[in-house]
């Protein structure tokens, strides 16, 4: 999703639509941002006829698949047979080592992923997290210019209302599609982008072969390393069942604080003649735009990423801590940063459904700020902090750990009745 379409383009292609009522898929697909494709292209001019109608829902999912499924499959192969079996090595090591430091645990079996099944389990997270957001833009748009248009305008738009309140959601079904079908040559981890695919831990063997191939780590260790953080996570979500709808609840705050800016139209619409034929430029002109976030939505989005920053510094630190035996443990991590930072799985999944640009640092506090509070309060404590949502860490005491465990034992009776209640469980 690196290369966003311009307002030009978007301007151009709907003022096309609303003048011939006609669109080439070429068009659509420039706006969107990827290349050509022959079969795409033919599917996207069957969708485009759809668009001026009351759809189901705005976004067009299969679209997306389809986009996201030819992308992962474009250079997907099979890893080695070795590789294979010593993912199947690692994940058992793992997951020895991993109940030595967590009482968590996800007794399902590893899942060994191509690029395109890894697409296919994504799909239905990227939807989940996407759709509010998509449903409230589409929805706010068709409300504003319904709300600020006279009637006699309102009603001369016709399906050409129905179209703007739908070609910015049916673009973003194929570019969330492409941003996939790139993650999927990108992620290692099925978790990788901090919230587990399925109820499975798996690891993509492809991209894994091709990231260890000239790596200046002992191999072995690394995938051990990465099993284990992938087990990690899994567990985690395995024994919080509430942890992924919280997130999924924080998304849907911060959609339903989504407005459309339509300033400007209103001066506008007062001296528009309706026969006039460049009546759709001047509406398109005043600027049907995204309103600035809210000081609500700004909260939702930190509420978002400090969830994801305890999330992932979470299975940091509890990774860490089970594969310390290993000599090479600290490069293998230093590695796997430098990685994480290339391909920024996570930041740009969040980037692309919310514009939400996620901070490696409060990460690395948040990684940080478990391995303190662990080694004061034991790992069982750490544990019970995962019991409810009002336990976890707020963003302050990530970055100040010493007031978290101060607040842990100032509160020590209601702490100790949460952790027995945890224990029972």
């Amino acid at each position: 999703m690196d290369d966003q379409p311009s307002r030009e383009e978007l301007e151009r292609l709907i003022k096309k639509m609303m003048e011939s009522g006609q669109l080439d898929p070429e068009d659509l697909a420039k706006v969107a941002g990827f290349s050509a494709d022959p079969a795409m292209l033919s599917n996207l001019f069957g969708q485009v006829s759809n668009m001026t109608g009351e759809p189901a829902e705005p976004v067009d999912w299969k679209l997306a698949m389809n986009q996201a499924l030819a992308l992962s499959k474009r250079d997907q192969k099979d890893a080695a047979a070795s590789v294979e079996a010593e993912v199947d090595s690692a994940f058992d090591m793992g997951r020895l080592w991993l109940g030595e430091v967590t009482d968590f645990a996800n007794v399902n079996p590893p899942k060994k992923l191509s690029r395109s099944v890894w697409a296919q389990e994504a799909m239905p997270l990227f939807r989940e997290l996407s759709e509010p957001v998509a449903n409230s833009m589409a929805r706010a748009l068709s409300q504003s210019l319904g709300d600020t248009m006279p009637s006699e305008l309102s009603e001369m738009m016709g399906p050409a209302k129905n179209f703007i309140g739908n070609a910015g959601a049916s673009i973003f079904a194929m570019q969330l599609g492409q941003a996939i079908g790139k993650l999927s040559s990108e992620v290692l981890l099925s978790a990788e982008i901090g919230i587990p695919l399925t109820d499975r831990p798996g690891i993509i063997t492809q991209n894994l072969e091709a990231y260890i191939k000239d790596l200046d780590a002992p191999k072995s260790e690394v995938l051990i390393f990465l099993a284990t953080r992938e087990l990690a996570i899994s567990s985690l979500f395995s024994q919080s069942g509430w942890l992924r709808d919280q997130i999924i609840t924080q998304v849907r705050e911060f959609a339903a604080g989504l407005t459309v800016d339509l300033s400007g139209i209103e001066d506008i619409v007062q001296q528009i003649d309706p026969a006039n034929p460049g009546m759709m430029e001047q509406i398109i002109e005043a600027s049907a735009m995204v309103s600035p976030r809210s000081a609500e939505q700004e909260q939702a989005l930190e509420r978002i990423e400090v969830s994801l920053a305890l999330i992932e510094g979470w299975a940091d630190a509890i990774a860490l801590e089970a594969t310390k035996r290993l000599p090479s443990i600290l490069l293998v991590f230093e590695l796997y940063n430098r990685q994480r930072a290339t391909s920024r799985a996570s930041a740009k999944t969040f980037e692309a459904l919310l514009g939400l640009d996620l901070s490696p640092r409060l990460r690395r506090e948040a990684t940080l700020m478990w391995q303190e509070v662990t080694a004061v309060l034991g790992n069982k404590s750490t544990d019970a902090l995962w019991s409810h949502p009002d336990q976890l860490p707020s963003a302050a005491e990530i970055q100040n750990p010493a007031a978290l465990i101060a607040r842990l034992q100032n509160n020590g009776d209601d702490f100790e009745d949460q952790l027995k209640k945890f224990l029972s469980e």
